[in-house]
């Protein structure tokens, strides 16, 4: 297992503080690694955000900012973000489903009980590992979910990755964004495109509809991508 990177967002040290000895012991016991880093407010996470936690412990009853309003903050920002809620107060917890986090934890934290959640805490987030890359684009290192990229669009050096959260610009050759993606459902429609089939919802002769965006499918590649998307289909039914 790679080293894991965890915030816990608790005002109360002496809270936080078990969290973090938890960790620590559960990452002895699986022979993991972890680096922890507190804060004791929302503000001090979000401010400067950038997306590199895999997890994410957030206290709700925060001072300043609930964390319920830091986490639909945060979401802005980082959709892949592993959020666990930690709380003494359950009927708010179970709201988490607003801003798609895993589990909750209720106070006061016991370890056998906090094992099972960072089980299953830490499976989602190496998930989530598998299932992104990294985009270098204007100086930034955007980490993107590969399910959320609609389509590749290659241009001279540079390729635009059209995602829900956006468009991102970076240098590279369709080929590379190919070997990158691995077999995560995408296949050209023609030199310029490496499409998400997931994204496709019409074929009209040679124009292809992805997101709302049209392209063009190729009279060489057409069959190619047919055979591709009817497979993706049988596998996604």
């Amino acid at each position: 297992m790679n080293m894991l990177n965890i915030a816990i967002v608790e005002d109360e040290r002496a809270a936080a503080d078990v969290l973090s000895e938890y960790i620590n012991r559960y990452c002895a016991e699986k022979h993991a690694a972890a680096n922890v880093v507190v804060f004791s407010d929302a503000m001090s996470l979000l401010s400067g955000y950038k997306p590199v936690y895999d997890i994410i412990f957030m206290d709700i009853m925060l001072p300043g900012m609930n964390g319920m309003d830091a986490a639909k903050k945060l979401r802005k920002a980082d959709g892949s973000a592993i959020i666990v809620f930690v709380t003494n107060m359950a009927n708010f917890a179970v709201r988490g489903y607003e801003v798609n986090a895993l589990d909750f934890i209720i106070k006061p934290l016991i370890y056998d009980s906090f094992a099972m959640k960072m089980n299953k805490a830490v499976s989602a987030a190496l998930g989530r590992r598998r299932r992104t890359i990294c985009i270098q684009t204007d100086g930034v290192t955007k980490i993107v979910d590969i399910t959320r990229i609609r389509y590749v669009e290659v241009s001279r050096h540079y390729l635009v990755y059209h995602t829900e959260l956006g468009n991102y610009r970076a240098r590279g050759t369709l080929g590379e964004a190919e070997k990158q993606l691995g077999n995560e459902s995408f296949a050209r429609c023609n030199v310029c495109y490496l499409v998400n089939m997931r994204y496709v919802s019409e074929i009209d002769g040679e124009n292809l509809t992805v997101g709302g965006d049209i392209l063009k499918i190729s009279r060489a590649r057409k069959k190619q991508f047919m055979n591709a998307l009817a497979n993706y289909l049988g596998q996604n039914v």
